[in-house]
């Protein structure tokens, strides 16, 4: 490959990503979106955060009662 070949690929490169600025009804536009893995990943996100929530309050009761513990002995 000459250097003008490669000139050329990265010329049409450009003027593709000038052109897909301009293209407002996405007419070559030809990405395909993959399917969402996730039907609701803000549901999913609360639901991790109440999971987190839970461990933490789960620990904090474990070590305060381990606290108890070795003092009453």
């Amino acid at each position: 490959m000459t250097s003008i070949d490669s000139n050329i690929k990265i010329r049409s490169q450009f003027l593709k990503g000038i052109a897909a600025c301009f293209d407002f009804a996405c007419f070559w536009d030809d990405i395909n979106l993959p399917a969402l893995q996730d039907y609701n990943p803000i549901l999913n996100d609360w639901q991790a955060v109440g999971l987190d929530y839970n461990d933490s309050i789960k620990i904090i009761s474990e070590e305060l009662n381990a606290e108890k513990k070795t003092k009453g002995q």
